[in-house]
């Protein structure tokens, strides 16, 4: 079936997909996804930032496969993908256009992303030309005491007019620069583009250009006839599980996407500047309006509609903030940990600013993993391209910028990163704190050999270079696909298993024998045994446990000792010298509100 014009209509196995963050780096992952659809049906699909995107692309590839009637158009969504590079490698550049008044603060950032030389030079001489006029304003003053000084033989006026064009010059240019970052900058949320085409614009702005391939992908009627956009329930529908990340900046921590309540609500004027007509007159539509008054005495508040509902585009969106970059997505909701929210008092409505979830998990490797695989789950990761690492890429092919794992001694070697100079230094503690887990999480048994690594030479790939051209694009799709080849020749779902097996069963273990140790402690003075804290005792939280429950809960414990105590007696040593962890985390998908929030005096919509 895959060297028919149908090479994607009749998928023989399942499997879980997701991708990692990285801006531009995302222009990778098309033709890694296309080839994975001769062979897979996407049951789950997760990204980050730019990964986020290409998950919402092959969500909506995929509810075309199984929405359609004929293998044409069960064909197209992931042929348009496949087509997707040559669309990338014209229009890349112009994705990201900064509004009228971020416009100096951006080419300042592009001169130093630009320039192969010294960046602090090239941000410099770019602020100049950018601020030109102004300064020349600032200079006027001084210029006229050197004219007037040179027609009266002064020198010493002259020179006062120097220093004066220069102070002037220098005052300008701090209050244009402070202005441009401390006022600006913070009115369009954090972020020099909306995402929205700009006035005069040819091309479509990324967000514009989002949610026009998605339709375009999933093709431009729903199953139930209706044209509109795709939205998490079209998906639920056919079994489709799309999931990303968005970091809460004003919560300090990450949210799951699409969000699993309904606490949050947007205002009309602030989502009209970054989703386009198509978005907001159907989120208008599903919406239901707050009575809520905003600061500026406007009633345009909604309510986040439920996750059914909610477009696919407004989670690539919300996932993609880049700081800086891209504006952050304002979202508000009452804070529960001021007593005058249960009285649902506006003070306690708050604005929360969402950025970009590679903040907080860049390769979100974990979102579809159980203990025992029953399919596997393919992650998509980027790297930087090392050379002395990696070996030469002498021919251009890319043979050595794409790995996958194979053997159990590869992928969990830790590089080294010298840390030089200021800027690494600020660098490094950045990128450590937002991606040591999912790197450790990478590196595991059961993890890594399903990982296949995209190495990118970060001086011109990938990430902030905004404006690579169509050769550089090409050859990073050509890297894509010859991942999702990579995986289709060398994965192996029996070593996997196998692997993952080896990982969890040992720790597991051990986690049972501790568990019955715990269990199997006799009551003192001062402290009750497990068995009766299970039946017995009379809590003051968690109240809402029947007898019955406890009872069963307390049988299941049981059991669960038994079997710890007899890998007490016989312990299972693992397999492998790397350390592993079992233990309960909190869920990004937890209630703002928390465990036992106040009942308001007007309780929100259910959740739908």
């Amino acid at each position: 079936m895959t060297n028919t014009p149908f090479r994607y209509a009749a998928p023989s196995d399942e499997c879980d997909l997701i991708m990692k963050g990285g801006i531009t780096s995302g222009v990778v992952f098309p033709r890694a996804i296309t080839e994975l659809a001769t062979r897979y049906r996407f049951m789950h699909i997760g990204g980050t930032s730019a990964g986020a995107i290409a998950a919402v692309m092959t969500a909506a590839a995929e509810y075309r496969r199984q929405s359609a009637a004929t293998a044409d158009e069960k064909n197209a969504g992931f042929a348009l993908i496949d087509a997707m590079p040559k669309e990338l490698a014209a229009n890349l550049p112009t994705f990201f256009q900064p509004s009228a008044e971020t416009a100096p603060l951006f080419r300042v950032g592009m001169a130093m992303v630009r320039t192969q030389g010294n960046k602090v030079v090239a941000a410099a001489l770019e602020t100049l030309r950018v601020f030109h006029l102004a300064l020349l304003l600032a200079a006027l003053p001084g210029l006229a005491l050197i004219v007037a000084g040179i027609a009266a033989t002064d020198w010493a006026l002259g020179i006062l007019g120097a220093l004066v064009v220069l102070i002037g010059a220098m005052a300008m240019l701090t209050y244009q620069l402070y202005r441009a970052v401390a006022v600006v900058l913070p009115a369009h949320d954090f972020g020099l583009c909306s995402g929205l085409t700009q006035p005069g614009a040819k091309k479509p702005a990324f967000t514009n250009w989002i949610a026009e391939r998605i339709e375009a992908i999933a093709g431009p009627v729903r199953s139930d006839g209706e044209a509109r956009p795709l939205t998490i329930g079209d998906l639920d529908r056919y079994e489709i599980t799309l999931k990303s990340v968005t970091t809460d900046l004003s919560s300090r921590r990450p949210y799951e996407l699409p969000f699993g309540d309904r606490v949050h609500n947007y205002r009309k004027s602030e989502f009209e500047r970054l989703f386009p007509p198509s978005i907001m007159s159907y989120l208008l539509k599903e919406s239901k309006p707050r009575d809520i008054v905003g600061p500026d005495g406007v009633r345009d508040y909604y309510q986040l509609p439920p996750a059914r509902k909610l477009p696919v585009a407004i989670i690539a969106r919300m996932s993609l903030s880049f700081p800086g970059l891209i504006r952050g997505v304002p979202l508000y909701r009452y804070d529960y940990s001021l007593r005058a929210a249960a009285r649902r008092d506006p003070s306690t409505h708050i604005r929360c600013l969402f950025s970009d979830g590679g903040i907080t998990s860049n390769f979100p490797i974990h979102l579809f993993d159980g203990l025992l695989p029953g399919r596997p789950t393919f992650g998509i990761s980027l790297a930087s391209y090392d050379p002395r690492r990696h070996g030469e890429d002498e021919d251009g092919s890319g043979g050595s910028r794409v790995h996958l794992p194979r053997r159990t001694a590869e992928g969990k070697a830790t590089p080294v990163y010298p840390v030089e100079g200021l800027f690494a230094f600020v660098g490094a503690i950045l990128d450590t704190a937002r991606n040591w887990q999912d790197t450790l999480q990478s590196q595991l048994h059961g993890y890594s050999e399903r990982i296949v690594e995209v190495r990118l030479d970060d001086a011109k790939e990938g990430g902030l270079n905004l404006d690579m051209d169509g050769e550089t694009v090409n050859f990073l799709s050509m890297l894509g696909g010859k991942a999702g080849d990579v995986v289709l020749k060398n994965f192996d779902f029996n070593e996997h298993r196998w692997r993952r097996a080896m990982t969890m069963l040992p720790t597991l273990s051990e986690s049972l024998r501790k568990l019955s140790n715990r269990y199997m402690e006799p009551a003192t003075e001062r402290r009750i045994d497990y068995p009766a804290i299970l039946t017995e005792y009379d809590p003051t939280g968690l109240v809402g446990v029947t007898k019955a429950d406890r009872l069963a809960l307390n049988e299941l414990t049981q059991k669960l000792a038994a079997i710890g105590a007899e890998l007490d007696r016989r312990p299972i040593p693992p397999p492998s010298s790397q350390k592993v962890d079992l233990r309960i985390t909190a869920s990004m998908d937890t209630n703002p509100r928390g465990a036992n929030p106040p009942r308001p005096d007007t309780p929100p919509a259910p959740n739908q």
